[in-house]
């Protein structure tokens, strides 16, 4: 029974995580979560004291996961070079193969309703353009680079996924990372 439940509520955290990446948090009710699940609105209820609670269990799940990432593309860098490129190579990775987690982190940022996560995944990679910063190797204020690499994988994201930027995943990613070095580093 146990099992049966953690699978219920992997359902419930799926199934919100859909609908919020396309209607937000606002729109979403806990009733299109059960509809959407094919529940009972008090089932939900037996897994999640409430929609706040959904959306911070996704919160916690997909920032940990994409923080992951993020130390992943640095540990594995062996020049600052290299773990720039790593990195923007992670945040491109992360949107374009988990979109709905994507679209619902950037939803987090854009409404900062959900205090609750404090230590965000933007935080490595501004700790990595401090140490550039720091070297005079940034050519702008360390939380400037950060706006714009985070900005511009959004951007990308957005212009991929309504069909505007028609180019390869490889190509995008390449001509991505030399245009925010060529502009970030020197």
């Amino acid at each position: 029974m146990g099992e049966r439940r953690s699978d219920t509520k992997e359902k419930i955290l799926e199934a919100a995580l859909r609908l919020f990446s396309r209607k937000g948090f606002r729109e979403t009710t806990i009733k299109d979560i059960a509809k959407e699940v094919g529940i009972t609105e008090g089932a939900i209820y037996r897994h999640f004291n409430s929609k706040d609670e959904i959306i911070h269990e996704l919160l916690i799940s997909i920032t940990t996961e994409l923080k992951e990432a993020i130390a992943k593309s640095i540990e594995k860098g062996e020049s600052e070079e290299e773990i720039f490129k790593n990195i923007i190579e992670a945040l491109i990775g992360y949107a374009f193969n988990k979109p709905e987690s994507y679209r619902f982190l950037n939803l987090y940022h854009l409404l900062k309703e959900y205090p609750q996560v404090t230590h965000l995944p933007g935080e490595l990679i501004l700790k990595f353009l401090n140490n550039l910063y720091t070297k005079k190797k940034l050519k702008t204020y360390p939380e400037v680079a950060l706006a714009v690499i985070t900005g511009s994988v959004e951007r990308i994201f957005i212009f991929k996924e309504r069909n505007f930027l028609r180019h390869n995943t490889q190509l995008i990613k390449r001509e991505l990372i030399s245009t925010l070095k060529g502009a970030l580093i020197g």
